[in-house]
């Protein structure tokens, strides 16, 4: 590119920068630029902000003092989103027409930075708290084997708004709680394995945090299944065994698994519905004297904590939880 400190932009370069060499607003990922991350982007890269500010530009055309403002203004608020440092004061800067470019020698360099960590963000929104959704688990006092399974979802408005969601630095955060209502032992495993030992869960863009909870014995779990490490089929994130109770019962286990509904737009997506599968399971008794009848509510709360808006505007709306 003619890109140089001092010398004159061209659209050509401005569109590299802005748009990786488009001359219309198509996305491209093939060479780094501002739009796909700032934009509606593809996969991982897009936080549906405007582009206007940013438009692409027909070759031959005169980059106007507005034009790289714009650039380096969204520049901007893409780098402080990323708590990377902006360039000079995050404003308009005061470009004027006839200014050189000799300030702005790192747009380029800016722009390679906010691809790189794109799902970086400096802060999270307002913790939107909420409600606590029951499911009573009831076992008889009896040997055999016992089984209880169900379901929560988080549910995105579209494909695109789930992307941003977790794309800007958006998390999904699940509280897990329990209550003993006949004072069993048996019982009281089920509500500490449950409420202690997992005690909760983040699914983040990239990543999740299996449990929030200690203790109790971990049979397997994965750290992979953030947003973009989900299909349409159910893995596992948490397989968890009691630990904390009479023997007898240090093998009563709780099995968390998630899924999508699969893609659903065009743009890379992996679903616009997360699936939460629980299982609370408990071995053959052998020994009468442990036949403990099993009461207890088990509540998940799921909690949506939204991407910041100090430097971007609401793109991913609303998630319905049920």
């Amino acid at each position: 590119m003619a890109y140089t400190t001092g010398g004159t932009i061209q659209a050509q370069d401005y569109n590299f920068l802005a748009w990786g060499g488009n001359t219309t607003n198509t996305y491209s990922g093939t060479v780094n630029n501002l739009a796909m991350v700032w934009g509606i982007g593809k996969g991982y890269k897009g936080y549906g902000q405007t582009v206007a500010p940013i438009s692409a530009l027909n070759i031959g055309d005169t980059v106007t003092a507005t034009q790289w403002a714009g650039l380096v203004y969204t520049l901007n608020k893409t780098l402080a989103h990323q708590a990377i440092a902006q360039l000079a004061s995050g404003s308009n800067i005061g470009i004027v027409a006839g200014a050189t470019i000799a300030a702005f020698s790192n747009v380029s360099s800016g722009v390679t930075s906010v691809n790189s960590t794109a799902n970086v963000a400096s802060a999270s929104g307002t913790t939107v708290t909420g409600t606590g959704l029951n499911t009573t688990i009831s076992w008889p006092n009896s040997s055999s084997a016992q089984s209880t399974n169900w379901t929560r979802t988080a549910t995105f408005a579209s494909a695109d708004q789930a992307r941003y969601f977790f794309n800007a630095g958006g998390y999904i955060s699940v509280v897990l709680t329990a209550t003993n209502l006949n004072a069993t032992s048996r019982s009281g495993d089920i509500v500490t394995l449950f409420q202690t030992n997992a005690a909760g869960f983040l699914v983040k863009n990239a990543n999740c945090t299996p449990r929030t909870g200690s203790s109790g014995t971990v049979v397997s779990s994965s750290s992979a299944l953030g947003y973009w490490g989900l299909t349409n089929v159910n893995q596992t994130m948490l397989d968890l065994k009691s630990g904390s109770a009479t023997y007898t019962y240090t093998n009563d286990e709780l099995i968390i698994k998630l899924k999508t509904n699969g893609v659903q737009g065009s743009n890379g997506d992996v679903g616009t519905v997360i699936t939460f599968d629980f299982t609370l399971q408990a071995p053959i008794q052998t020994n009468s004297d442990f036949f403990d009848v099993v009461s207890v509510t088990a509540t998940v709360r799921i909690d949506v904590v939204p991407p910041e808006t100090t430097y971007l505007a609401n793109t991913w709306g609303s998630v319905t939880i049920a």
